[in-house]
């Protein structure tokens, strides 16, 4: 496997991708990679701590819900209002995507 250095300084796999996903509670959704690493990723407080109009509408759990899974990463909205870096999310460290 090949691995290469991404901007949190940790190792990740080559051509990452997030192959399923599972709603679980509340803004916490499982997430598994194409590596096998499953994790359970809370996206509460990236919404609620970082406000801004774009992403609050997804503050509404029935609107949080209507994520997709599409070309290996999660989206929400019909043009991707709201992703992550997919570093961020295997390493379930949604703060570190503020020091960019």
């Amino acid at each position: 496997m090949n691995l290469k250095l991404n901007k949190l300084n940790m190792n990740i796999p080559d051509n990452l991708s997030i192959t399923s996903s599972e709603y679980i509670t509340d803004y916490v959704i499982r997430l598994s990679f194409s590596d096998g690493t499953i994790n359970d990723v809370d996206f509460g407080n990236y919404l609620y701590q970082h406000p801004h109009p774009q992403y609050d509408k997804y503050r509404n759990l029935s609107k949080f819900k209507k994520y997709r899974i599409e070309n290996g990463d999660i989206y929400w909205g019909k043009h991707g209002d709201l992703i992550f870096p997919i570093e961020n999310l295997y390493f379930n460290n949604l703060e570190k995507f503020y020091e960019y």
